[in-house]
């Protein structure tokens, strides 16, 4: 694998990223604008509905890459045809899983358009696992390339069609063809570096998935994130109240794009020095959950004391009602931030197990809470349960690692305190 600095892993990861966070955030304002709240909420919706579905295909296994390849010595091919022929046989296994999703669909949902969604997910999903198997071998150069073509075939179709025909329908097309060429063309760039990957057996593939089952749950609970609310509000208050949100949604995840640049230079940074350089396990840890909690606060901020400027260009007047909402979004990032930073230090240290257990209850908490603060406060109820949720899910996993760590881990009691100073202001703006 390369080695680079961090500072220029940084650069090489984040311009990709970063044009497609700009791309991302016009295509979306455009598809929100020109389809308006109720057809944007329906088609978000079903979008959400396609993407929890196809969870069970991805498994975790981009995670598992980036951390494994990181810490291989000479296989780093074998690696990788492991991973993804587990990665295709979960494909395989998940189509009973469709169909019937398809048979159960209401009669006011397209099942065309539903499945056209679903072959758009598991599209991003395969591209997405081809480009972290380019960023776990170090061609981040390769990676900044392909993230700024990525940008364009992503966003340029979806919002022109949006544009020109305010369809749904149309729409969804567009989606799907851009996910399509993208697996294409990253499945080519591997190639282009010589990465070989080869079907190894059903029995081996069998057998990495459920060596694998730790990254998965965890995965799965993280891909709930920004999905299952469309499903909540949509049962609790509606399809507008769906769109409204999934707005603000939609800017929290193209802002939340700068977690996976951040996560995919350090996380083999941190998994390499927990093998091979133990003394440097500490500085790389500290760096990774410091840089984490200050880029969180800066967006944090930014979401709150900017929000009648970013809702007004990005979605417009039909979009009002997301205003208010806006400081909440700041918060739930800030401490959305401070919890990664600390979940990926535990699966770098091989703690995937706890990082999914912690997970699992975390959502727990946040279903039981949602239920109690939505039918009172409306979609603030909704983020206030996963404020308290992330919450409670960043000390777990921060006290995991204090304790497993002792005094070898003092700076890592410091990043706490420095996080919750962080969020001082934030909590003041939703104060007044």
């Amino acid at each position: 694998m390369k080695s680079l600095s961090v500072t220029k892993s940084l650069v090489l990861t984040g311009a990709g990223s970063a044009a497609r966070l700009l791309s991302s955030f016009v295509s979306i304002s455009v598809t929100a604008r020109y389809l308006g709240p109720g057809d944007f909420g329906a088609l978000m919706f079903m979008l959400t509905l396609a993407t929890l579905l196809v969870v069970p295909a991805n498994f975790g296994l981009s995670t598992y890459v980036l951390r494994t390849v990181a810490q291989a010595t000479g296989n780093a091919d074998a690696v990788v045809s492991d991973a993804m022929s587990a990665r295709w046989l979960a494909m395989a296994l998940s189509i009973p899983v469709f169909l019937v999703a398809l048979l159960m669909l209401p009669a006011v949902v397209s099942r065309v358009l539903f499945g056209v969604l679903l072959l758009t997910m598991l599209a991003e999903g395969l591209s997405e696992f081809y480009i972290s198997v380019l960023r776990a071998r170090g061609h981040y150069g390769e990676d900044a390339r392909l993230g700024m073509q990525t940008a364009w075939v992503y966003s340029i179709p979806v919002g022109l069609t949006a544009w020109a025909t305010a369809s749904i329908d149309a729409v969804a097309w567009a989606y799907c063809l851009s996910r399509l060429v993208m697996t294409v063309r990253s499945r080519q760039v591997l190639s282009h570096m010589g990465i070989h990957a080869s079907w190894t057996s059903t029995r081996a593939a069998w057998a990495r998935l459920r060596a694998s089952t730790a990254y998965a749950t965890d995965y799965a609970m993280t891909a709930m994130f920004g999905q299952i609310d469309g499903v909540v509000l949509n049962h609790h208050l509606g399809v507008v109240a769906v769109g409204v949100h999934q707005a603000g949604m939609k800017l929290f995840m193209a802002a939340a794009q700068i977690a996976p640049i951040l996560a995919n230079v350090f996380l083999p940074r941190v998994a390499s020095a927990a093998i091979n350089r133990p003394a440097d396990l500490h500085t790389e840890s500290f760096r990774l959950q410091l840089t984490f909690v200050l880029v969180g606060a800066m967006v944090g901020l930014t979401f709150s004391l900017g929000a009648p400027v970013l809702v007004g260009l990005a979605f417009g007047p039909q979009y009002g009602g997301l205003v208010e909402l806006m400081p909440w979004f700041g918060l739930l990032f800030q401490v959305r931030f401070a919890a990664a930073a600390w979940g990926i230090t535990l699966t770098a240290r091989g703690q995937q197990s706890f990082r999914a257990a912690a997970s699992v209850g975390h959502w727990i908490l946040i279903i039981v809470l949602a239920t109690v603060l939505i039918p009172t406060f409306a979609a603030q109820g909704w983020l206030m349960a996963l404020v308290v949720g992330n919450a409670v899910l960043w000390m777990a996993y921060a006290g995991r690692v204090i304790g497993r760590s002792g005094g070898h881990q003092a700076g890592a009691a410091v990043v706490v305190v420095v996080a919750l100073v962080m969020m001082l202001p934030q909590g003041y703006l939703l104060a007044r």
